[in-house]
């Protein structure tokens, strides 16, 4: 009896405390705290183009550019010197010679002529005189504005004479150049025998041309060669 009593005593506490227990405790899951967005990588910046050659010399400033000076020829010039003329004493002789050294005009105080000329590099050779009996040798020297010419013959000697070139002359020697040829050669008259030249085609020779009584500019021919040849 009296333990029937106290079980249902019991039982009657039980359920008059039932509603008063805490609820279980339910473990609500935490949203998770959004991950920070990982900032996009910076994309790198592109390289900036390689300007082609030409553009990229237009953006740099370039110095002016000189025009290489042309080599100043050995030879060509205005050259003046003093030869000697034997018993004529002296007298100043210029000489304009090319860029090639292949022609030369003379200059003295007998006249003017052009001579062609031959040259190794180092020294212009020509023949000069009324005869062309006057070797001329002519060799510029290192400095540029001097030169050491002979000029010698059977009557004159000028083994080493020194000759200038005057300043800024190489253009007026560029229009140094052959004159035309005639058609025929002019003979030359033989000094104190009127009426007699020298044979043009052979002025070496001591034979002697009779053109007496021919005028002037007459076209005769030589009798040995056939060839022709005017009156002076």
């Amino acid at each position: 009896m009296k333990r029937s009593l106290v079980l249902s005593l019991t039982l009657a506490l039980l359920l008059m405390t039932a509603h008063r227990l805490p609820a279980p405790i339910q473990e609500i899951p935490e949203s998770p705290t959004p991950a920070p967005e990982q900032s996009a990588k910076p994309k790198p910046k592109p390289l900036p183009k390689s300007k082609p050659k030409s553009e990229a010399s237009e953006s740099v400033t370039n110095p002016v550019r000189q025009r290489p000076r042309s080599k100043q020829s050995r030879f060509a010039g205005v050259w003046i010197g003093t030869i000697s003329v034997g018993i004529l004493g002296t007298t100043e002789e210029t000489l304009t010679i090319n860029s090639t050294g292949t022609v030369v005009n003379e200059k003295n105080g007998f006249g003017t002529a052009t001579h062609r000329a031959t040259c190794d590099g180092t020294t212009v050779r020509f023949q000069a005189g009324s005869l062309g009996e006057i070797a001329f040798t002519f060799t510029p020297n290192a400095d540029g504005q001097t030169a050491v010419a002979s000029a010698n013959s059977i009557f004159i000697s000028n083994p080493a004479v020194t000759f200038r070139r005057t300043p800024n002359s190489e253009m007026a020697a560029e229009s140094a150049s052959m004159p035309a040829q005639p058609e025929f050669p002019t003979a030359k008259p033989v000094p104190e025998k009127p009426g007699f030249v020298y044979n043009p085609y052979d002025p070496t020779s001591k034979r002697l041309l009779d053109v007496t009584g021919k005028p002037s500019g007459t076209k005769v021919k030589d009798p040995s060669t056939g060839k022709t040849f005017i009156v002076p």
